[in-house]
């Protein structure tokens, strides 16, 4: 039941991705870009709705056809309320307006009590369910309260006809498959582990690549509160842009050592917080999963000095070397992948997530690199 939880899940965060279509990322700047602008800003909200609402149908047709097609399916339908939630997610115009204060409080206040709800219901046959449920309960109705700001102000006559839409998809598409492969490298081995590890190593597997899916979104969530400055400065001066990136770098690099130093001496620990103190309820997974912990504590470090490295490329509109880059980073993953199925000793497996966020810190720097000496 572990494993499913984690599958569905990982389905989840990459309809998600899918459904969200990049706008998350490239609406904070062109609102910040247009922030005197209204008429502008309107235009901007009716585009990002229009261009979810396609992704959305898709992927809820996907999500209501997996209970025929995969065992298990009927707990896919749980993620339902997810990608509602996606669909309306404020998130942008909050960070691009610097009015996310409040959401991210009642966005604690509401994981809190999903997590309140899970414990009390732990021994419940369905927990799978209601965790799932649950969580995708909270945060669309925390989307439905932003709702009428974030969206409903009057859109109507600026929805996108059949063809802008289409035109918008196709300048989208590009920042959306940089989204897609950069989750696809941990749900192609997630999916694919079932083949050639124990149960015990892929459910503790499990749990670590949850564990870095939180770690990125926190890294993210600094990167999205940082992101309508960052515009403003970089439309200033890349010079002051380079300053404030070396500021957020050292910022981040300090934060995330203290985090890996505390992830590799103190694994068991924090596992004893993750797990409600059950030790000894299963020795073996607990065992396996403090091991995979101290393996991947370098991993929120390498994150988060590419964090900033992914900000400039969509701050310069560098779209189509943003999707090279997720390109090159699903290639690593998948030779990865290739040589576990020949061969490569399986005990190499816990140091996927290292080789992948270094890979993707080296591939995003070298890019980068290769821009600005085109540019000179």
């Amino acid at each position: 039941m572990v494993a499913t939880y984690f599958l569905v899940l990982s389905f989840g965060v990459l309809a998600s991705i899918f459904i969200n279509f990049g706008t998350g990322q490239t609406a904070v700047v062109e609102l910040r870009q247009a922030a005197h602008q209204p008429q502008a800003q309107l235009k901007i909200a009716a585009q990002v709705l229009s261009l979810r609402f396609w992704a959305f149908c898709l992927a809820i047709f996907v999500c209501s056809s997996l209970p025929f097609l995969v065992n298990k399916g009927i707990y896919y339908l749980c993620a339902i309320p997810l990608l509602m939630s996606e669909w309306i997610n404020p998130q942008y115009f909050l960070i691009a307006t610097y009015k996310i204060k409040q959401y991210s409080i009642l966005n604690l206040i509401i994981r809190l009590l999903v997590f309140l709800l899970i414990y009390l219901y732990k021994s419940n046959n369905e927990i799978v369910a209601i965790a799932l449920g649950s969580a995708g309960m909270g945060v669309l109705l925390l989307h439905i309260l932003y709702l009428p700001s974030a969206f409903l102000k009057k859109i109507a006559p600026y929805l996108p006809n059949y063809t802008q839409t289409k035109q918008f998809i196709k300048a989208q598409s590009l920042v959306l498959g940089n989204g897609l492969t950069v989750h696809l490298q941990q749900s192609l081995f997630l999916f694919s582990l079932p083949n050639f590890v124990s149960p015990v190593f892929l459910s503790a597997y499990g749990l670590i690549d949850k564990l870095i899916s939180s770690g990125r979104m926190l890294v993210n969530a600094y990167s999205a509160a940082v992101m309508p400055h960052a515009a403003g400065v970089h439309q200033q001066s890349k010079v002051h842009w380079i300053q404030l990136k070396k500021q957020q770098n050292k910022i981040l690099t300090a934060i995330c050592l203290v985090a890996a130093i505390i992830i590799y001496f103190f694994p068991e620990q924090i596992l004893m917080v993750l797990l409600w103190g059950k030790k000894n309820t299963d020795a073996q997974f607990f065992h396996q999963a403090s091991l995979l912990l101290k393996l991947i504590s370098p991993v929120p470090l390498l994150i988060a000095l590419n964090v900033l490295n992914v900000t400039e490329l969509l701050l310069e509109k560098k779209y189509l070397a943003y999707f090279i880059a997720g390109i090159l980073v699903l290639f690593v993953a998948s030779l990865f992948i290739l040589f576990i199925r020949l061969g490569l000793p399986i005990s190499l497996a816990g140091y996927y997530p290292v080789l992948m966020e270094g890979s993707c810190l080296l591939i995003y720097f070298l890019i980068l690199k290769g821009i600005k000496s085109g540019n000179r």
